[in-house]
C-alpha cells in the first residue's frame, strides 16, 4: 500500500539519512543520496493520513495543468499558491513540465515515447527529458529549474513499466504529489498504448540523486509516523476508450470552472454552479471523469464559499475521493 511504503521512506531518510546543512538553517535536511522506491500498483497513488491530509484538488489540478501543456501562472496558482513564489516574472513557469511533456513538434514527447512504443514495444528509447540544459541552466534569481530530469516508459512481460529520474526529491511534502502526477501519466500512456499493444499496467519505479526531509517538517513527519495505518483504497481504472479525446473534454471543462471561479473571486462575477454540473454530466462522459469534474466544482464553491454547491458536488463523489475531500475543507 502506498500510504505505508511512503511511512516507510519517511522512516528511512528520517533514520539513515546523512545531515546536509545548507546557508539557510530552515534548508538543512537528512538525505539519501542514490534512492529507489517502487510502486506494485500505480493506481494505488493516494496518501491517507490524518495529520498531513493530501490536497487532492491540488493533485488533479497539476495532472491537468501538465496535460494542457500549459505554463500559465494563474493556472496552476489556483490549485496551488504557493507557485507564486517560484515565478520569475509573475506570469510564466519557467519550469513547467507541460510544455517540454506536451508541447509542440519535438517538444512532444509523450507522442515521441506513444510512436516508439507502438512501432516496437520491446524498444528502449522512450524517454522524455524534462531537464533541459538550453531552459534550465539560465542563471535566473528564482530556481525555476525542475526536480525531475527523465521519464522512461518500457513495455515488459505485457506490462507497462515506468521510471522516474529526479535530480532532487523532498519525501514529506512534494512526494505525494510527484507520484500521483506520475502515475497518472503512466496510466495515460499505457490507455493511449493499449488499443494497439494490449499491455496492462505495470510497476512504477522512483529513482532520486538527492532523497531528503527537511529539519523544519520533522515534527510533522514523526506525527505522520505515529498514525495507525490506513485502510487501501486505490483510484478506479482510467478508462481507455477514446482516451486522448475524453481528456482533451476534461481539460476544457477544468478551464471552463477555473477561469469562471477566478472571475468570481476577482470581480465578483456570479457562478452558476447548476450549470457546470448539466456540463460535467453532457461532456464528460464515464462515471471516472465525472468524479474528477465534481471534485473541479467541489473546489470552486469551496474557494467561493458556496457551502450548497460545494454540499451537492461532495453528494455525487464515491470513493476514494469523499474523505481526500473532507479532510481538505474541515482544515485550515
Amino acid at each position: 500500500m502506498w500510504t505505508r511504503t511512503w511511512k516507510g521512506l519517511l522512516r528511512d531518510v528520517v533514520d539513515g539519512g546523512s545531515a546536509v546543512s545548507r546557508e539557510k538553517t530552515e534548508r538543512n535536511s537528512s538525505e539519501l543520496v542514490s534512492h529507489r522506491f517502487t510502486i506494485d500498483d500505480p493506481r494505488d497513488r493516494l496518501i491517507y493520513s490524518a495529520s498531513r491530509p493530501i490536497n487532492i484538488f491540488q493533485c488533479v489540478g497539476h495532472f491537468l495543468w501538465i496535460t494542457q501543456g500549459n505554463f500559465n501562472l494563474d493556472a496552476i496558482s489556483y490549485y496551488q499558491p504557493k507557485a507564486k513564489e517560484y515565478s520569475s516574472d509573475q506570469i510564466r513557469m519557467i519550469g513547467a513540465y507541460g510544455p517540454r511533456l506536451f508541447g509542440i513538434g519535438h517538444m512532444n514527447q509523450i507522442q515521441h515515447i506513444l510512436d516508439t512504443l507502438h512501432k516496437d514495444p520491446g524498444k528502449r528509447k522512450a524517454v522524455a527529458s524534462i531537464y533541459l540544459p538550453h531552459f534550465d541552466q539560465h542563471g535566473l534569481p528564482k530556481e525555476e529549474i525542475p526536480c525531475t530530469l527523465n521519464l522512461q516508459y518500457l513495455v515488459r512481460d505485457g506490462r507497462l513499466l515506468a521510471l522516474t529520474y529526479m535530480r532532487s526529491q523532498d519525501a514529506f511534502n512534494v512526494l505525494p504529489y510527484d507520484a500521483f502526477v506520475f502515475t497518472m501519466l503512466q496510466e495515460y500512456v499505457q490507455c493511449r498504448l493499449a488499443p494497439g499493444c494490449s499491455q496492462e499496467l505495470g510497476s512504477y519505479y522512483h529513482y532520486s540523486g538527492s532523497f531528503h526531509a527537511y529539519e523544519k517538517d520533522r515534527e510533522r513527519i514523526l506525527k505522520v509516523l505515529d498514525e495507525p495505518d490506513s485502510e487501501d483504497r486505490r483510484m478506479p481504472r482510467m478508462p481507455h476508450d477514446d482516451v486522448q479525446l475524453r481528456l482533451k473534454n476534461m481539460n476544457e471543462f477544468e478551464s471552463i470552472v477555473r477561469t469562471s471561479v477566478a472571475a468570481g473571486e476577482k470581480r465578483g462575477v456570479p457562478v452558476n454552479f447548476e450549470s457546470m454540473f448539466e456540463l460535467a454530466d453532457s461532456m464528460l462522459r464515464e462515471d471516472y471523469w465525472k468524479q474528477i469534474g465534481y471534485l473541479l466544482i467541489l473546489y470552486g464553491a469551496y474557494k467561493l464559499k458556496d457551502s450548497r454547491h460545494q454540499d451537492a458536488a461532495r453528494d455525487r463523489l464515491r470513493a476514494p475521493y469523499g474523505e481526500l475531500v473532507d479532510a481538505k475543507v474541515t482544515k485550515p
